[in-house]
């Protein structure tokens, strides 16, 4: 289906992947593209936005829309709240020809919130490659939690799942643990290895370690699933890391207490470690209810632009949005290489 020729362009940029999605001002999504990460904090400059640029080319093409017909631009991107990683994705925009009326660079952790509630106010929580938690105020401001990156936090994360994961099946190697069998084979396994000496140059040498990480977060969390205690010790850490967040959050804002919990991310895509979440932050009296998201987060990006836009969610856009975005068409752009 064509667009109306005034389009918003949104986009979620995440530590594993970013997805755009190109719809109009009525809430009719036609075109989605889904390609590599553009987190600045984890991956060189040039290399995003090369990705960025390769991205929008075949939105664009695909769409057969000019960049001229771009009316706004939203984008969920982790870091969007930091003045300086704002002024980088205007400055790409402007550099590929991207000039609308507006473009809005928010925290990502905003665009599940408004996937989930249609509002930008509440409480959510991440839990994917990173981890963080935001209170989103009704008067405007927030207030946070983790969110630190991979070198600095994001406690309970996929990331730090598989960190813990490596450093256990190394230990065993080394000796320094008696357990750890079962959970070497697997590590190896999702790999493709033979020994835990061959984890210094996969890893190393990757061209996104993090990413090499945080993909064996998942499979953690289904050895977990499976049985496997090492593997559910680990996943136990990382949720009461998450709770941690959450907890800082209560004591920095009461009100907090009294608002839905949006939980969002990869993790939270395994039913076991959903329900593991859910059933230990009850056991510690936290009784909201929870909120999963019924769109990805860049719709929730698309969402923040229509209410920015009109200043409400009318209906029979909201209406529009359900009934075509999983009928977009859908392109992948994989990641390319830029020599620094």
């Amino acid at each position: 289906m064509p667009l109306n020729k005034e389009i918003i362009l949104a986009i979620d940029g995440g530590g594993t992947k970013t997805d755009l999605a190109a719809g109009d001002v009525s809430g009719h999504l036609s075109f989605m593209v889904n390609g590599p990460s553009t987190n600045v904090k984890s991956r060189p400059a040039a290399l995003v936005k090369e990705d960025l640029f390769r991205m929008l080319d075949a939105l664009i093409q695909e769409g057969n829309f000019s960049v001229e017909e771009i009316a706004g631009v939203s984008v969920a991107a982790a870091g969007g709240d930091r003045p300086e990683d704002q002024a980088k994705w205007k400055e790409w925009f402007h550099l590929y020809g991207i000039r609308p009326k507006t473009i809005t660079i928010m925290n990502d952790c905003l665009a599940p919130l408004v996937a989930a509630t249609k509002k930008k106010e509440g409480l959510v929580l991440i839990a994917g490659t990173g981890s963080i938690a935001y209170y989103f105020k009704k008067d405007g401001s927030a207030i946070r939690a983790g969110g630190w990156g991979y070198l600095l936090g994001d406690e309970g994360s996929g990331y730090d799942i598989g960190n813990h994961a490596l450093r256990s099946v190394l230990k065993h190697h080394d000796g320094r643990r008696d357990e750890g069998e079962a959970l070497t084979a697997s590590v190896l396994e999702h790999f493709g290895l033979k020994q835990p000496m061959e984890l210094i140059t996969h890893i190393y040498e990757a061209s996104y370690p993090r990413e090499t990480i945080a993909g064996l977060g998942r499979r953690v969390i289904e050895l977990a699933r499976e049985g496997n205690k090492d593997a559910l010790e680990i996943m136990l850490v990382s949720i009461r890391e998450l709770e941690g967040l959450l907890s800082a959050i209560y004591e920095k804002e009461e009100d907090s207490k009294n608002s839905s919990l949006v939980i969002s991310g990869g993790l939270f895509q395994s039913a076991f470690f959903k329900q593991a979440f859910e059933s230990s932050i009850r056991r510690r009296g936290m009784l909201q209810t929870i909120i999963h998201p019924e769109y990805p987060p860049v719709i929730g990006a698309y969402i923040c632009a229509l209410l920015e836009r009109l200043g409400h969610m009318p209906d029979k856009a909201e209406e529009n949005i359900e009934k075509s975005w999983q009928a977009a068409n859908r392109i992948k752009v994989e990641g390319g290489l830029v020599d620094e």
